[in-house]
């Protein structure tokens, strides 16, 4: 399974550029990520995904966009590489997720 998009959560403190966090959330969303047995497939380009855009007052940056998958997942697509583009009309920024081409199915009792 892939999960993929606005999460409207954090999950690290370092996935926000201010002080005020709610770590109540926070911690409710990682608790919920581990219960579902999804981890965060990291990315590459700009660590930040969305921005309040006051840029001459108050700018907050934070990394609500992400992909998480579960085990079969990246048993299926070993090399999923994640990519944060840059942020166009929105303001969050398109993920991009490109899988190697070369799909491991996984063994089915169906084929026997």
């Amino acid at each position: 399974m892939l999960c993929i998009g606005d999460l409207n959560n954090i999950m690290l403190s370092g996935d926000k550029n201010s002080p005020r966090i709610n770590v109540s959330r926070m911690q409710r969303f990682n608790q919920f990520v581990k219960r579902c047995d999804l981890f965060d497939l990291g990315f590459n380009g700009p660590a930040y995904t969305w921005c309040n855009k006051r840029f001459a007052s108050h700018p907050i940056f934070e990394r609500l966009d992400r992909c998480l998958a579960n085990a079969g997942w990246c048993d299926c697509f070993p090399n999923t590489n994640v990519y944060n583009l840059s942020i166009l009309l929105s303001d969050h920024v398109p993920i991009l997720t490109i899988t190697d081409s070369n799909f491991k199915r996984p063994p089915s009792e169906f084929l026997h």
